[in-house]
């Protein structure tokens, strides 16, 4: 997979918008189905950007399953701190 300026920018803004659903907190799970719809996402690249976040250690999946193969995700705090730094 190739990781180039858009994938950069639609991962941060998955990021971002992960940070505020969660109201900066680890523990809270948030629907992906939530995240797909604002951002306008499909499978492939909603599994392609989680992946990538989750190998960097920024979000968590929390639930498998739903119509985008993961139900839920969390953001690790690392994953908080790297969303501060996005504003």
């Amino acid at each position: 997979m190739l990781i180039g300026g858009d994938f950069n920018n639609r991962a941060k803004q998955l990021l971002s918008l992960l940070s505020e659903k969660s109201d900066h907190t680890p523990d809270t799970k948030v629907a992906v189905e939530d995240l797909v719809e604002e951002l306008e996402l499909d499978r492939t690249e909603l599994k392609n950007l989680l992946e990538y976040l989750e190998g960097r250690e920024l979000v968590q999946i929390a639930s498998i399953g739903g119509p985008f193969l993961y139900g839920h995700i969390k953001i690790t705090q690392k994953g908080i701190l790297k969303a501060g730094k996005l504003k």
